[in-house]
C-alpha cells in the first residue's frame, strides 16, 4: 500500500476540478501514516487525525490517494470504534458532521 498525492486535492485550488482540498499542514509522511493506520470499508479506507476524518481510494493497484471527508461519510461502525478507542471525541464528530 503506497500513498500518492492527487493534485485535485492540493493547493493551489484547481479551477474546474472537483474534490475536497487537503489541509496545508498534511504532508506526505503524515498522509502515509494515515493510510497505514486506516480502516478498510468496502473499496475505501478511512482514517482520523486531530478530529478530522479522511478517506482514501485506490487509483492504481496498491497506490492510494486521500482527502478529507465529513463524518457522515465515515461508516457508523468505524466511527463507533474510534470513539470507544479514544481516537476521536463525539464532540469532534458532531462539530464536523457535514
Amino acid at each position: 500500500m503506497r500513498y500518492e498525492s492527487n493534485p485535485k486535492h492540493s493547493e493551489p485550488w484547481q479551477r474546474g476540478r472537483r474534490g475536497t482540498q487537503c489541509p496545508a499542514d498534511l504532508g506526505q509522511e503524515h498522509a502515509e501514516r494515515l493510510l497505514r493506520t486506516s480502516e478498510q470499508a468496502g473499496r475505501r479506507r478511512y482514517a482520523v487525525s486531530e478530529g478530522r476524518a479522511f478517506c482514501a481510494q485506490e487509483h492504481r493497484r496498491g497506490v492510494w490517494h486521500g482527502y478529507p471527508v465529513g463524518w457522515v461519510q465515515v461508516p457508523h461502525d468505524i466511527r463507533r470504534k474510534w470513539v470507544q478507542l479514544g481516537m476521536v471525541r463525539r464532540h469532534d464528530i458532531k462539530r464536523n458532521w457535514s
